[in-house]
C-alpha cells in the first residue's frame, strides 16, 4: 500500500490515439498530485506524445475487430499478466474489449477496476449474433466484477440495466470526459462574406453520418455557388463499416467534398469552418467533437441521437436533425444559410457557454479522484 494516499494507476484504452486526446487532463492532474499513472493501449503515433509528457506506457496489442477465440483468449492472458506484475492500486478501463477483458483480469489479479463505456456502438451492432451473445455475456461477467460502471449519456445507462449488464447501484452518469476550454477556445476568426465552409470531422465510417453529409452536400450545391463541404478524418480499412480510400477520391473529384486528410490537432480546421456538421447515427457515447466545437464557438447541425443531442440546444448552439434524413439535414443547412452573420456568431458563443457551464474537464475530475480515494484504499 503506497504512503500519503499516493497511488499507481492504470488507464486502459484501445488506442494511444484516444488515450492522449480525451484523457490526458485527468492523466496530468493526477501525476501533479503524485500519483504514479500508467497508460495501457497498443502502440500508435500517439504513443510518443503520451511519454513526452511524463506518463509511463505499456504496450498491449488488441485486436478491435477481431473474432478469433484464441486470439482473444491470448489478449485476456496479456491483461492477466500485466496487472499481476503491475500490482496496481486501482484501474480505468475505456471501450468495449478492455472493459471487458481487462475487468476480468483486474478480478483474477485481485485490483479493483471501474468500467467507463464511451457508446455502445459495435455492441449493439453484434444484436443476435453469436459473437454479440458472447460479448454481451461476457459484459455481464465484467459487470459483476468491476466496482462501478460509468455511462456518458443515460441512454446507456438504460441498455445496461435492459441488458442485465449491471445493476443500478454500481452506475454513475457523468456529462462526457470533459473539454479542456483553455485549449478549445475562439479564436476570432473573421469569416469572407460570401464564403461558408461546412466541416465533416470523426472517423470516416458509414455510420458517422458521411454518406447523409456528402447527399446533403450535393443538393445544397445545386442551389448555392458559395459553399464548401469539407472532411476531416481518419480511413480506417479494417473498419468493416469504412469508406473506401476510392469513394473519398470519387467525391472529391465530382467536386462534391474536399477532404482534408487526417489531424493531430482539429482546432485549425474548426477555426476555419462556419458549421460543423455531425450527422451520426452511431451508438455514440458523448461526441467529442461536438463539444469541441461549441467550445470554440463553432455552430452545429447534428442528428437526434444518443451521445449528440446532449450537446445541442435545438435553434440556440445549433440544430438537431432526424437520424438518417437527409431532406431534413439539407432544410437545416439551408436554415444556417440564410441566417445572417450576427445571428451565427450568437448561435457559436451559446455553444461555448453550454460547454463551460457543463462538459469542462475540471468539472470531471471530482469525480476520479473521489473514486481514486473511495477504491485505491481497498
Amino acid at each position: 500500500m503506497p504512503d500519503n494516499n499516493k497511488y499507481k494507476i492504470a488507464f486502459v484504452g484501445n488506442t494511444a490515439w484516444s488515450m492522449f486526446n480525451f484523457r490526458l487532463g485527468i492523466i496530468k492532474e493526477l501525476k501533479q498530485q503524485g500519483h504514479d499513472v500508467v497508460v495501457i493501449a497498443p502502440k500508435d503515433t500517439f504513443t510518443a506524445k503520451i511519454v513526452s509528457e511524463g506518463v509511463s506506457f505499456m504496450h498491449i496489442p488488441i485486436s478491435s475487430y477481431g473474432t478469433n477465440v484464441i486470439e482473444e483468449a491470448k489478449t485476456l492472458a496479456k491483461f492477466i499478466r500485466i496487472y499481476r506484475k503491475e500490482k496496481f492500486d486501482l484501474i480505468f478501463h475505456y471501450t468495449i474489449k478492455p472493459n471487458i477483458y481487462g475487468t476480468i483480469a483486474a478480478a483474477i489479479a485481485r485490483t479493483p477496476s471501474i468500467i467507463i463505456t464511451t457508446g455502445l456502438g459495435r455492441l449493439l451492432s453484434f444484436k443476435n449474433s453469436i459473437a454479440g451473445v458472447f460479448t454481451l455475456n461476457l459484459y455481464r461477467v465484467a459487470g459483476r466484477l468491476a466496482k462501478e460502471v460509468w455511462f456518458l449519456n443515460n441512454d446507456d445507462k438504460s441498455v445496461f440495466l435492459f441488458k442485465k449488464i449491471a445493476t443500478e447501484n454500481k452506475m454513475r452518469l457523468i456529462k462526457g470526459e470533459g473539454i479542456n476550454t483553455d485549449w478549445y477556445k475562439p479564436n476570432g476568426y473573421v469569416k469572407k462574406e460570401n464564403d461558408i465552409k461546412f466541416l465533416f470531422a470523426g472517423r470516416v465510417i458509414w455510420d458517422k453520418g458521411v454518406g447523409q453529409f456528402v447527399e446533403a452536400a450535393k443538393k445544397i450545391k445545386e442551389k448555392y455557388k458559395n459553399v464548401e463541404f469539407q472532411i476531416l478524418g481518419f480511413i480506417d480499412p479494417n473498419n468493416p463499416n469504412a469508406i473506401s480510400y476510392s469513394q473519398i477520391v470519387k467525391w472529391q473529384n465530382e467536386g462534391v467534398i474536399r477532404y482534408l486528410g487526417e489531424a493531430t490537432d482539429v482546432r485549425p480546421y474548426l477555426e476555419r469552418c462556419d458549421c460543423l456538421i455531425f450527422p451520426s447515427f452511431y451508438r455514440e457515447g458523448m461526441s467529442r467533437i461536438l463539444m469541441e466545437a461549441a467550445a470554440m464557438e463553432r455552430p452545429i447541425i447534428t442528428t437526434d441521437n444518443v451521445g449528440c443531442r446532449e450537446v445541442v440546444d435545438d435553434g440556440i448552439n445549433g440544430f438537431l436533425v432526424e437520424k438518417n434524413n437527409v431532406q431534413d439535414l439539407i432544410l437545416k443547412i439551408s436554415d444556417f444559410i440564410q441566417m445572417g452573420n450576427e445571428q451565427k456568431k450568437e448561435m457559436g458563443k451559446a455553444g461555448r457557454i453550454k460547454i463551460n457551464k457543463s462538459f469542462r474537464e475540471k468539472q470531471i475530475f471530482p469525480v476520479y479522484l473521489n473514486t481514486i480515494e473511495k477504491y485505491a484504499k481497498e
